[in-house]
């Protein structure tokens, strides 16, 4: 219709000159008779139009009722309309890091001895990839290369140099994230994922034959979102897998699962509670341990925080080679920690204290039916108590309290590969924190070490741990760290039947760090 009355108004306007020009030989009546038929032309259009616009709103008024009848038949129904399918979103990100290291004495405490003296750089890359293909379904992937500087290798292959070539690249992360499995408040996580609880006190390292880069595990994470507080992970994963069968004589995987309860805010205190009941097994040492803990944590509003956890273990800890029957597994540990932040200062300084205690073995009978010593589980990472504590533990060798010749299975009972063996330990740490101008920060601390148990004419004095870190964040993705300890080993280090001194010369780390995170 308004194609109909633009046309009929151009016709009009062009009309107009032409009847003008005639005009010149017209009279004055005949022209105003035109203009009248033309006016009662361009009238009837108008009235056409405005009968056509009616029309057009009755229609519109009908379309509505249809819908809003539509719509209340579906809620009538109990039925919602579904929205749209979203887009896959894909994120990608990853990891540069360059570490230059000066380690002195890691292993010994002999400068003469150089096996145990390095000058070398540590380069590590991950590259990821986070894919969202619906609300409720997501993936995501990880690999990574490390490499601790660059030259050719001779030992076979499956020995950690060759794992830590640049031409080394690993799958470090790759699970599937699921939500409301059969519409219940379950989450799972299936395949390759890191898995930490706390403070890593007892979760948090897995896989570390490649020179602690990385920490996975394979298995399954089931996550029951019982209320808003309360979850409770059901865990199944494989730290070693040996062989596929289990032909007797074969079995060798090494297996954790169990069950992870958090609360986030307790109804009396506010406090974080963690509740866990977590099984490790060694088939080829006939190894199937218990642990059962508890940790509470908080952060108050006084500047005040505070960690506590504690754990029994329970169970066979191995088999006796040269009895046949396995060991039974009675030991204990806990972690304590707690610092005060004057947040009325510039720097918002903290000071702090800890304490570790990890139970050794009291007796080493050979007929001896239990065992004390703790087993670390998956809390054996590097920076649980320091770069170079863990250096020591993976390599204390013989002669000392807490070596070879005082526990000959010291090294054996809780090591998958790499893993710092923590046990038959008291740490205590003071330490201090504070932010020393924009974006730089400071962290200092005082480790003194003691053995829980030694033998008859041995020490428990293990040492004395001194670190500092510098930290300056340069931008939000980008960051520069300066690390440094030292180990002044105690006399647990020497060994009283013999005359020589263990313990000439202190160890020492430095690296100098650039982390960047994209």
């Amino acid at each position: 219709m308004i194609k109909k009355f633009s046309t009929v108004a151009l016709a009009t306007m062009l009309a107009l000159p032409t009847l003008a020009a005639a005009g010149g030989g017209a009279s004055v009546a005949d022209l105003e008779k035109k203009m009248e038929e033309m006016t009662k032309a361009f009238n009837a259009q108008i009235q056409s139009l405005q009968q056509e616009v009616s029309d057009l709103k009755s229609a519109d008024k009908d379309l509505m009722a249809t819908d809003d009848q539509l719509s209340s038949s579906i809620a009538s129904a109990g039925t919602k309309v579904a929205p749209a399918p979203a887009g896959k979103k894909i994120t990608l990100g990853g990891q540069i890091r360059m570490r230059g290291y000066n380690l002195q004495n890691v292993w010994s405490f002999d400068d003469d001895r150089d096996y145990d003296n390095w000058d070398v750089f540590r380069h590590k890359t991950t590259i990821w990839a986070k894919i969202d293909a619906t609300e409720k379904v997501s993936g995501f992937v990880a690999l990574s290369n490390q490499n601790w500087g660059e030259g050719p290798s001779t030992v076979d292959a499956g020995n950690w140099e060759i794992d830590n070539m640049s031409n080394k690249v690993f799958v470090d992360n790759a699970y599937i994230n699921v939500k409301d499995m059969l519409d219940m408040p379950v989450d799972l996580r299936i395949g390759r994922q890191n898995v930490m609880y706390g403070t890593g006190f007892v979760l948090f390292d897995g896989n570390s034959q490649f020179g602690s880069t990385s920490i996975f595990l394979d298995g399954l994470k089931a996550s029951w979102r019982i209320t808003d507080n309360v979850t409770v992970d059901g865990l199944y994963f494989k730290d070693w897998e040996g062989s596929r069968d289990n032909t007797s004589g074969t079995e060798d995987d090494i297996t954790m699962g169990g069950l992870y309860l958090t609360n986030k805010a307790c109804p009396l205190t506010g406090a974080k509670q963690e509740f866990y009941a977590l099984n490790r097994t060694d088939d080829s040492m006939n190894k199937d341990i218990w642990m059962y803990g508890i940790r509470m944590s908080d952060k108050l509003d006084c500047g005040f925080d505070y960690s506590l956890e504690g754990a029994i273990q329970r169970g066979e800890a191995y088999e006796d080679s040269i009895t046949g029957e396995n060991v039974d597994q009675d030991a204990y540990g806990v972690k304590l920690g707690g610092g005060y932040t004057f947040k009325d200062v510039k720097m918002q300084p903290r000071v702090s204290l800890g304490y570790a205690f990890l139970s050794g073995d009291e007796n080493q009978d050979a007929n001896d039916d239990d065992n004390e010593r703790w087993d670390v589980f998956y809390g054996g990472h590097a920076p649980q108590f320091g770069d170079i504590i863990a250096f020591k533990y993976l390599n204390v060798g013989g002669g000392n309290s807490i070596g070879q010749s005082y526990d000959p299975t010291y090294n054996q009972l809780s090591s998958t590969g790499g893993e710092a063996v923590y046990s038959n330990l008291q740490n205590i740490t003071l330490g201090a924190s504070a932010n020393l101008v924009k974006n730089l920060s400071a962290n200092v601390s005082w480790s003194m070490l003691e053995a829980d148990e030694t033998a008859s004419g041995y020490d428990d004095e293990i040492g004395d741990v001194y670190q500092l870190t510098l930290k300056y964040k340069y931008t939000p993705k980008l960051s520069f760290r300066l690390y440094s300890a030292l180990f002044e080993a105690g006399d647990a280090f020497d060994d009283p039947t013999t005359a020589v001194d263990e313990r000439d010369d202190d160890a020492t780390e430095v690296f100098l760090e650039a982390d960047y995170r994209f």
